[in-house]
């Protein structure tokens, strides 16, 4: 019982102090199994996790990238580093950059690498984006994770779109085809489609961009993806307003902003007014961007919400207007300039803190393990030398039952010489007997016999008879005296001799004694049996 109370409880410290925390390993485990189908599924088992920062390594980079891949799918992005830039280092670390034959170790490294990509990208910094798309790749592509796999080559066209136009397509169409080895998101076929078009149009090939934007578009209204359709309309319309067809554009314009919600509706806006502008329907341009919803801290958007009237006051002639449009559109590039700066230093600062509170979270750890430590090497001593005195007692037990079983042995040992020696004595006193009479009388005991005979087992036997009188005071003399012979291990022909009667007479006496006498039933135990353990 104290070994099993001891083990529970280093168990129980062991799973405390250490860290083993098997029911968030578990619901890891589960969430990653429901990616990519179940991302909402993947979400409800990570938000059971309690206070994921105190996890261990393993199981903190796990929860980041599941994290930041649930995040994404829902369209928040991945606009900050704190929980992929841990998993990114960890499987760094753990997978040596990518070289390593654990293919889920390779599979968590690439997935970490085109998070921390999509993350620069949104940062716009390209180079770093670059470099992470080209880790995902290798490592997805030697693990056979084509969903990352296509993803990335997707990312690497949309991040050199600009300064690589026919490289970018070159990475697009080899994300169509990994896509079509599995078709695992309609979503991001039409993605995919709509950004090689995008890249044919950068490379003034018109109609292969527009090739593609109807097959994309074509997708998405099958499939009833108002997001993809509206992105597919604006992409329409700018193609046709670079071919000079300005109505079919102003068509498709007009149809993405019945298609646009949240964010995409200004772009929609401006697609729109743009159109209007090359029709030449400048009040209407102007009255759709005077009524685009442009957030106050959406400088880019205000900025070309407000280049856009200066170019049609350039248009009308209107100088007064143009003046103010113009200071209005460069106080939002300064006030751009100056938000930058600012989230620069709220960025160093926040991540700052984080560090500062995983050095604490990593150092309050550490004090844990060492007084987890600690208290398992204390609690290992005190079962130790609770171990070493359970066994010393034994040890002890056993060696006094050892001598108690030597002690009992020359007990009995001194009993058998005792009745040995009486039982010679008491023949030697009968053949004695036997010479004195004449072949017709009989041997018998006398009184004086009996006397002596009494003292010599009380003597030499612990009082036998004496006890034997005080526990059954209803024996008769002759019931004593036959528990005396039978002490004496006399055969029942001796004791036939002594009493001068036959050998079944002897028997019945002493069945007579241990029925009547000690009250003794069961025919499996015999007189002898009751007298050798009174």
């Amino acid at each position: 019982m104290r070994k099993i109370l001891f083990l529970s409880l280093v168990t129980w410290l062991s799973v405390t102090f250490i860290g083993c925390d098997h029911k968030a390993e578990r619901l890891l485990e589960r969430a990653e199994a429901y990616m990519p189908a179940k991302p909402d599924s993947a979400e409800m088992c990570m938000d059971s996790i309690e206070r994921p920062e105190r996890l261990g390594d393993a199981p903190r980079a796990l929860y980041g990238l599941l994290r930041t891949y649930t995040d994404n799918r829902q369209g928040k992005g991945v606009g900050s580093d704190s929980l992929i830039r841990d998993s990114y280092e960890y499987y760094r670390d753990a997978s040596h950059a990518g070289q390593t034959a654990d293919m889920t170790l390779l599979r968590r490294y690439a997935q970490s690498c085109y998070y921390m990509a999509l993350f620069y990208s949104s940062c716009d910094s390209t180079k770093q984006c670059e470099d992470m798309l080209h880790q995902a790749i290798k490592g997805s592509e030697e693990c056979e994770d084509w969903h990352t796999c296509y993803l990335a080559y997707t990312l690497l066209g949309k991040s050199t779109h600009w300064s690589n136009p026919e490289y970018a397509i070159q990475q697009s169409l080899k994300a169509l085809g990994i896509y079509y080895k599995i078709n695992d998101d309609v979503n991001n076929e039409v993605l995919i489609l709509a950004h090689i078009a995008a890249n044919y149009l950068t490379l003034a090939e018109p109609d292969s961009a527009l090739k593609y934007y109807i097959k994309s578009c074509t997708l998405a209204e099958k499939n009833h993806l108002e997001k993809s359709q509206n992105e597919a309309y604006m992409g329409m319309a700018c193609t046709y307003r670079y071919m000079g067809e300005n109505k079919k554009a102003l068509r498709y314009a007009k149809r993405s902003v019945t298609t646009a919600e949240g964010e995409f509706l200004v772009s929609s806006l401006l697609n729109l007014a743009e159109s209007y502008y090359e029709c030449d329907s400048l009040d209407q341009a102007k009255n759709v961007l005077s009524t685009i919803p442009c957030d106050s801290d959406d400088y880019i958007g205000q900025y070309l919400i407000l280049r856009g009237l200066s170019d049609i006051a350039i248009r009308q002639q209107n100088l007064d207007s143009l003046s103010a449009y113009v200071d209005s559109a460069y106080e939002c590039l300064e006030n751009r300039f100056f938000h930058i700066q600012s989230v620069k230093d709220e960025y160093y600062q926040e991540n700052l803190a984080k560090e500062l509170e995983k050095e604490q979270i990593r150092h309050e750890a550490e004090i844990s393990r060492w007084i987890g430590g600690a208290i398992i090497l204390f609690l290992m001593l005190i079962a130790s030398f609770i171990i070493y005195n359970v066994l010393r007692h034994k040890r002890l037990v056993v060696a006094e039952h050892q001598k108690e079983m030597r002690h009992q042995r020359e007990i009995l040992h001194q009993k058998s010489m005792t009745i040995a020696v009486l039982q010679k004595h008491l023949l030697e006193k009968l053949e004695h007997a036997k010479k004195l009479l004449t072949d017709n009388e009989k041997v018998h005991m006398t009184e004086e016999a009996w006397r002596e005979m009494e003292h010599l087992i009380n003597d030499t036997d612990n009082n036998f008879v004496q006890e034997l009188r005080k526990e059954h005071k209803e024996f008769k003399e002759e019931d004593i005296q036959l528990c005396m012979l039978t002490r004496l291990k006399m055969s029942n022909a001796i004791i036939a001799n002594i009493y001068h009667i036959g050998v079944d007479a002897v028997k019945k006496r002493k069945l007579n004694l241990k029925k009547n006498g000690f009250e003794v039933n069961d025919p499996a135990i015999s007189l002898e049996d009751i007298i050798d353990n009174v």
